[in-house]
């Protein structure tokens, strides 16, 4: 029997409430629209937040996010038919927001290099190294170059 190829993607961990932040929670989003509010998919390790409809959306500026306080979502099963299949079954993503740490393929942030305690906000839905003047959103724990997997912590 064939494996299904799927970028890497895992949760590593949660921490409990009031360890580094607080918790992580998790949100059924019954709509996933993008920008103009159409329906659309997502896979897993794409972070999202809330569309002014009231549906899961990509994280386009951290900036304003950041500035406007606004939740930013780590989807966690996706609704895309080549990534999940119960997610596209039942046409609604399942997502974690709080303190929580990722494992994340190279398709799931910018290319670049990445050391441990590099600050990364995001950008068009996938994580970015901080340059200058960008908000801290998350922390590099760990990045092999070779594998090319990052390991961020987010205490969002």
């Amino acid at each position: 029997m064939a494996e299904v190829i799927r970028p890497k993607f895992d949760v590593i961990r949660g921490w409990a409430g009031g360890t580094f932040g607080g918790s992580a929670h998790d949100r059924t989003f019954d709509k996933v629209v993008d920008g103009a509010g159409a329906p659309t998919t997502l896979k897993r390790g794409t972070f999202v937040t809330l569309h002014s409809s009231g549906g899961a959306t990509v994280v386009t500026n951290a900036t304003g996010d950041k500035k406007d306080n606004v939740a930013v979502w780590c989807i966690v099963e996706g609704n895309d038919p080549d990534d999940s299949y119960s997610g596209d079954f039942v046409d609604k993503v399942v997502a974690i927001r709080g303190s929580y740490e990722v494992l994340l393929s190279e398709t799931m942030f910018t290319a670049g290099s990445y050391a441990p305690n590099d600050g990364v906000y995001f950008l068009a839905g996938k994580v970015t190294k901080v340059a200058t003047t960008e908000p801290v959103m998350g922390t590099v724990l760990a990045y092999d170059a070779a594998s090319k997997l990052l390991t961020v912590a987010f205490s969002l």
